[in-house]
């Protein structure tokens, strides 16, 4: 999971804080200042459950031989070929990943040479993904995992839902704390937005017979964090 970090915006008004509803942050309240009013510094939190909605599958293609050269031949071929199958299918994106060539020693034995690739497929349509996935089996790859996460345009849309949760979150706190202190909010001296995170992927140890219902994956939390400095004065 990524750091976050945080965009600062410079805020003045009561603008955000109209219209407050109830939640849970950390704040603190700073000493007065000479103008009679005090500083709160408070963080609201939003977040949202939704189901994943991207399904990234894994392979591996390896081959052994003698030679380096016809090991890497070979497995070229065969995710050439892999490509070529998986990009036919709608609404799928293939990716070819790692890539390494090994020597094996044995004892005894004459050296060989294994060449390995590993390719991801992904696609929203998990019935279409795995039946590829089987049919790319038989062709001799090996299935090393499975895995659910978020679609890069789905988890923007959950983290701006979470951003509306946290700014009705920080509009909550920030007036039942500025009415437990006797005061009021007068202003917003300041407003930081915590840059999103990356949901990090359900895996499955999955299987060629898999079928796509006992797929499903439970839902994933997005949150936002939001910080403000308000301006407190008396009522």
């Amino acid at each position: 999971m990524s750091h976050s970090k945080s965009s600062y915006i410079a805020v003045s008004g009561l603008a955000l804080l109209a219209g407050l509803a109830h939640g849970t942050v950390a704040s603190a309240a700073d000493p007065e200042i000479h103008d009679g009013s005090t500083r709160l510094n408070v963080t609201g939190t939003g977040s949202v459950d939704a189901a994943p909605d991207l399904l990234t599958a894994t392979l591996l293609i390896q081959n052994e031989a003698v030679k380096a050269v016809d090991a890497q031949a070979k497995t070229n071929d065969a995710a050439h070929a892999a490509v070529t199958k998986a990009e036919k299918v709608a609404g799928v994106t293939v990716l070819t990943d790692s890539y390494d060539v090994s020597e094996n020693r044995k004892d005894n034995k004459p050296s060989s040479w294994t060449a390995r690739q590993t390719i991801q497929i992904k696609a929203k349509d998990a019935s279409a993904l795995l039946d590829l996935v089987g049919r790319l089996q038989a062709n001799g790859l090996l299935l090393e995992g499975v895995s659910w996460s978020l679609s890069p345009e789905h988890q923007k849309e959950l983290h701006r839902q979470a951003e509306k949760k946290a700014v009705d979150d920080l509009r909550s706190r920030s007036s039942e704390i500025a009415n437990d202190l006797g005061l009021k909010v007068s202003s917003i001296a300041s407003i930081s937005v915590d840059e999103p995170l990356t949901v990090r992927p359900v895996a499955f140890m999955a299987r060629a017979a898999m079928a796509a219902p006992t797929m499903r994956s439970e839902d994933q939390t997005v949150t936002a964090n939001i910080q403000a400095t308000v301006i407190l004065k008396p009522q």
